[in-house]
């Protein structure tokens, strides 16, 4: 068990390091897309009274922003068990039963990602001539995110399988998000124990 606990080790640490990449992206991505938006009601309401600078580029870049940025943030959403589930039946069984309900799951999600990174890179390569209308943009570029996001899921998917055997993590659980420590001042600490008190 240690050798797959040092295993779970390594690629959490990976994850963690995708997941702090990945929400920079994001952020990067949901700023401009506000700031595209802003443009584009501006172009709508004042400026298209003032000039005749076309600006039609705006929803194709808000629409690809936004599938990116959904694709991009859904192994995290997995990650941390954000994610709609029912839990109707898991919740009535025991743990041999639980643990086997997770694998069942598991396989039918890695059945799942396999479909969906095939037919993902399939779709990619379906469009690699294909530029977008506006923004002239290659077709990966729109069409690459549900094949990326599945690669994120992927892996989600086996690090939290290696979790789940070396009993780190409970199954279904999801892995909660890593938690800096915070140095708190001598009159923090004693405002705190002040409140533990009470």
């Amino acid at each position: 068990m240690k050798a797959v606990s040092g295993i779970y080790s390594t690629l959490n640490k990976i994850s963690n390091l995708i997941q702090k990449v990945l929400e920079w992206i994001v952020v990067i991505l949901v700023l401009s897309c506000a700031a595209d938006l802003v443009l584009q009601v501006l172009y709508r309401f004042v400026l298209v009274h003032i000039t005749s600078w076309s600006c039609t580029w705006t929803t194709e870049y808000a629409q690809d922003a936004l599938i990116w940025i959904t694709y991009l943030m859904v192994g995290i959403c997995f990650k941390e068990g954000t994610m709609a589930s029912v839990n109707v039946v898991y919740d009535r069984l025991s743990g041999k039963g639980k643990l086997a309900l997770y694998f069942l799951t598991r396989l039918i999600i890695i059945i799942f990602l396999i479909a969906g990174i095939k037919f993902g890179w399939d779709a990619v390569l379906s469009v690699s001539t294909w530029r977008s209308t506006n923004l002239h943009l290659p077709g990966w570029c729109l069409h690459g995110a549900p094949f990326f996001g599945c690669i994120l899921i992927g892996y989600e998917v086996v690090v939290e399988i290696f979790g789940v055997i070396c009993g780190q993590i409970e199954p279904f659980a999801g892995r909660p998000p890593v938690e800096e420590e915070i140095e708190l001042t001598k009159d923090e600490k004693e405002e705190l124990r002040a409140l533990e008190g009470e």
